[in-house]
């Protein structure tokens, strides 16, 4: 008997019984597929809070000229003649540099992973009025390591053109990857002063820097690229791309709900509940419905 008729008669779809790798009724087939995949094989987050302590003052991030001072990139920012305080702007986490994956040598299947963060921000620096004086981009970098199971360490070579380009390939180990999500908060800088000095000690700034406090946030996966076997119920089919070039602009936005929120933010217990103030569009009723329902404080909702 032909596959096709195989698999439509009714052993195959009416019964419940597998033919072929196919089991279920004619409208709802599941079958196991062999896909490759990227299987996590471990996985931990991080929370720290990192001071100077952990990465020192901050340094330039460019050569730069700044009233009456100037630093090379990786040097110590000095605050300018007249700064009262600073403040920090814009932190963001640059890049992510993987600095070791080695086994580890007491704990077979166990992984050691160097991380080395690299945070880019912009110090501002204020005077006695609170006014900018001038602000300069900055860096500084943190490394951290950590041990994550990655399963033994193996000598074969995986090759594939699938990232090689055009007639070539490309040879990954079959060493476990690692993916770090992360996340930068800024949350204080203040100068810091390397002597005692005096109030009225014109050279004082001279022998200051800048420390700054940030939050991090990471998530660090170690996976790799195994053969799994799964359920499947077929391709996904897209569904046709929407027109929207013959779309009303007023008709679309008389559509929208009116943004109360965007006016009035909710308070904590609303925002919280996920309770929304926004007033439903009319959609072309009596325009008074919403303005008399209780005045906009949720009756109704």
């Amino acid at each position: 008997m032909p596959a096709f008729d195989i698999l439509n008669s009714s052993c195959g779809c009416g019964n419940g019984s597998e033919v072929g790798g196919v089991s279920g009724t004619a409208g709802n087939r599941t079958k196991d597929e062999c896909i490759i995949a990227l299987k996590i094989y471990d996985f931990c987050r991080m929370q720290e809070c990192l001071t100077s302590d952990n990465f020192g003052p901050a340094r330039a991030a460019t050569d730069i000229s700044y009233g009456d001072r100037s630093v090379s990139e990786g040097d110590i920012i000095v605050p300018p003649t007249g700064t009262s305080s600073v403040t920090i702007e814009n932190l963001r986490v640059q890049r992510v540099i993987i600095v070791n994956k080695t086994p580890n040598p007491f704990k077979p299947g166990y992984w050691d992973i160097d991380l080395k963060y690299v945070f880019a921000y912009r110090i501002v620096f204020h005077d006695n009025n609170g006014d900018e004086i001038v602000s300069v981009n900055a860096q500084n970098s943190y490394t951290s390591r950590m041990t994550m199971f990655g399963s033994i360490a193996t000598e074969t070579l995986v090759s594939s053109d699938l990232l090689g380009g055009t007639g070539a390939s490309a040879d990954l180990p079959a060493d476990p990857f690692v993916l770090v999500e992360s996340k930068g908060v800024a949350l204080a800088a203040e100068i810091h002063y390397n002597r005692c000095c005096c109030d009225d000690d014109p050279d004082m700034l001279d022998n200051a820097d800048i420390h700054v406090t940030i939050g991090l946030f990471a998530i660090v996966k170690l996976f790799r690229l195994v053969n799994l076997v799964v359920e499947s119920k077929g391709f996904c089919i897209p569904e046709q791309c929407e027109d929207i070039s013959s779309v009303d602009a007023c008709e679309f936005f008389n559509s929208l709900d009116f943004p109360m929120d965007m006016f009035a933010p909710p308070q904590r217990a609303e925002f919280v509940a996920g309770v929304s103030a926004n007033i439903p569009a009319d959609n072309g009723n009596n325009n008074n419905n919403n303005s008399n329902r209780g005045c906009g404080c949720g009756c109704g909702r």
